[in-house]
């Protein structure tokens, strides 16, 4: 993005998972017009569906609605898309949301049973009543554990603002217990009264929480509002409806706004390491090596210290067992992020800021492709590939396609095109 346009480009390959393992396929589409009218986009990425419907049929069934109009911002645009969900009921029933809970919670349970039988995996092996107790009293301390992350208010899902856990535990009791029943009961484990009272705090608290927890959506509007001269990018987490609430927020953390103050920026969405490595001259996942390496390094350096002392000094041993290690850590992380933004992220965002529209388009494409082609060339499952669609908004111009696959001949089929407008 600069002050001129965005520009948008995704591959067409999603990954289906079934019973009988998973498969690629490369024909997916992710960028499509908000508007046919106006300069107003929408990408998708992680799930293309919302519970059980598609997320191409309920984007075009909007865009229908929306016909001419249109909005002075883009913020605008999002909540009135988020209303047209509320008011279509979703695009799903009851039986659809308990559905979807009960495989939350079967997933949540599983997380946190996984975690407690990698740790102490003999007390299922040599099945008895101890050892069952023993494991169900571990699977309730890590239930605590969990739950003490998911305090903080300010963090609630919109649409759970209000929303009480006495009117989650009418809904959602039945389908908690159908899922204790599959996890717990039917394996000889006895889960108490107060442990499934854990377990509906715990699934409550992590609904109504912001957070990527769950087969969710990557909503991606971008584009300009009647009022805005300058582009905007909004990214929405939308996940599951649970007692006709939708579980959504907006990642204000990858918002991105062209202003005065901000000539440039670059917003990579799902896989994002081969890009992050471009825009930060090194692989994330090397920058997190380096940095557990210093952090275990340097407390391998203070117990080399504590040996040689030995116990000759314990005053002196004490107030090196009692340094702050963590802080020297994160000055280190803060050093080498600053490192990163001086000498790549701010001379890779000023020349962004000075693309013309075309170049923007060919970046945009190119990012995507060297993504494929890591996969391509390395044993990592080909998860980016297949054409890549590529698109430029503009306020002046509106939405241009660059590249566009179709899964039909436009040559046979000239009324596709010639009833686009015709609402």
């Amino acid at each position: 993005m600069n002050k001129q346009a965005v520009a948008i480009a995704a591959d067409s390959a999603v990954t289906i998972s079934g019973a009988n393992g998973r498969k690629i396929f490369n024909k997916a589409n992710k960028v499509f017009t908000l508007s046919k009218y106006h300069p107003v986009g929408i990408m998708i990425y992680n799930s293309a569906s919302l519970m059980e419907t598609p997320w191409e049929t309920v984007i075009k069934m909007y865009r229908r609605q929306l016909s001419g109009r249109s909005f002075p911002t883009l913020a605008e645009y999002q909540r009135d898309f988020i209303a047209y969900l509320r008011a279509r009921n979703f695009f799903t029933g009851t039986g659809v949301q308990i559905a979807c809970l009960q495989n939350f919670a079967l997933w949540l349970i599983n997380e946190i049973t996984k975690e407690v039988a990698n740790g102490r995996r003999e007390l299922l092996d040599n099945p008895n009543e101890q050892n069952s107790q023993e494991f169900m009293q571990l699977v309730e301390a890590k239930v605590d554990e969990v739950q003490t992350r998911f305090s903080d208010e300010q963090n609630c899902c919109p649409d759970f603002l209000g929303y009480t856990l006495p009117q989650f535990d009418a809904y959602a009791r039945h389908a908690l217990e159908n899922i204790v029943g599959i996890r717990f009961t039917s394996n000889s484990l006895n889960a108490s009264v107060e442990l499934r009272d854990k377990l509906l705090l715990l699934l409550f608290s992590v609904l109504r929480t912001k957070g990527e927890y769950t087969n969710y959506t990557g909503l991606i509007f971008t584009g300009f509002g009647d009022d805005e001269i300058y582009p905007r990018l909004i990214p929405v987490n939308v996940s599951i409806v649970v007692d006709d609430r939708l579980r959504y927020y907006i990642d204000d953390n990858r918002a991105a706004e062209i202003s005065d103050l901000n000539n440039g920026a670059v917003r990579p969405f799902a896989q994002t390491d081969v890009i992050d490595t471009i825009l930060s001259g090194i692989d994330p996942a090397l920058d997190n090596i380096y940095l557990n390496n210093f952090s275990a390094l340097f407390g391998k350096y203070n117990e080399l210290i504590l040996s040689e002392i030995g116990e000759s000094n314990p005053e002196l041993t004490a107030q090196i067992q009692a340094l702050d290690t963590q802080r020297i850590v994160t000055e280190y992380m803060q050093m080498n992020q600053g490192i990163k933004q001086e000498n790549y992220i701010r001379p890779l965002m000023n020349a962004v800021s000075t693309l013309a529209k075309e170049d923007l388009a060919e970046m945009a494409e190119s990012l995507i492709y060297l993504t494929y082609l890591k996969r391509r060339i390395t044993f990592a499952e080909e998860s980016v590939g297949g054409p890549v669609d590529v698109a430029v908004i503009s306020k002046g111009d509106g939405f241009i396609w660059i590249k566009r696959k179709h899964y039909f001949r436009p040559e046979l089929n000239r009324h596709f095109f010639d009833n686009y407008f015709n609402d």
